[in-house]
């Protein structure tokens, strides 16, 4: 399989792909969090809940929590959350591919984690084009599935790339800093995120429970911001 990329053309899809999925997701939030009208309004979901959990947190009476994919709901917020996710959902499995082609490393357990990688970085891409047709507020199941398979791909995706490049990028630097210690540091923001994330959840912390899935967005995308300096050296 030849490169989809040269080393300037990947430079700037990873940028791009950065800057469609944060850049959608803020400015798609800014925009629910001002619109007021039913955003504001409280939200019943119980009808959509699985049998027996109807009482268990599908009642927002503040309207809708700040979440990420809140801004999917309702128009002129969600083109932009649509538009954002599905077109770095592209780019994140051609950038997917183009990763695994340019990763080589030696080793059998390497080699796994080089083919896990890609297999998870395509469920991601994969799931967030899906996830813009399952608006959690009319899609509730099949919005939450979607989204875990984002939220569980991108911790595997973060862990098993950087081993897989490890001995690859081991003199690769950020700022002073090695840049698989911050690949790992990312590693551990985005557990530490979606754990606490889910046991808000359940608590009913919702504010604080999407502040987290925030922080565990970040950290994946700031784990593609740092493929830059490892593959496109001469960008």
């Amino acid at each position: 399989m030849k490169q989809i990329f040269n080393d300037l053309q990947l430079r700037r899809a990873i940028q791009l792909g950065v800057i469609l999925i944060v850049g959608s997701c803020l400015i798609s939030q800014v925009m629910m969090q001002l619109g007021g009208g039913a955003r504001d309004e409280r939200v019943d979901l119980t009808d959509q809940a699985p049998d027996g959990l109807e009482d268990d947190g599908f009642i927002f009476e503040d309207g809708f929590p700040p979440f990420i994919s809140s801004a999917g709901a309702f128009m002129p917020e969600r083109m932009v959350f649509n538009f954002g996710l599905f077109t770095g959902g592209i780019l994140m499995i051609l950038l997917s591919f183009e990763v695994f082609h340019r990763s080589k490393p030696e080793g059998t357990k390497r080699n796994v984690a080089n083919v896990t990688a890609l297999i998870t970085g395509i469920i991601i891409g994969f799931s967030m084009m899906q996830l813009i047709g399952h608006p959690f507020n009319t899609s509730l199941i099949m919005h939450i599935f979607w989204a875990m398979n984002i939220f569980w791909g991108a911790q595997l995706w973060i862990a098993t790339l950087t081993y897989a490049r490890g001995e690859l990028d081991a003199d690769i630097r950020w700022r002073g800093w090695a840049i698989n210690r911050v690949r790992w540091c990312l590693f551990a923001v985005a557990i530490f995120s979606f754990q606490a994330m889910t046991a808000l959840v359940a608590t009913g912390h919702l504010v604080e429970s999407a502040i987290l899935e925030w922080t565990l967005t970040f950290s994946a995308e700031a784990m593609l911001l740092t493929l830059i300096p490892a593959l496109t050296p001469s960008a």
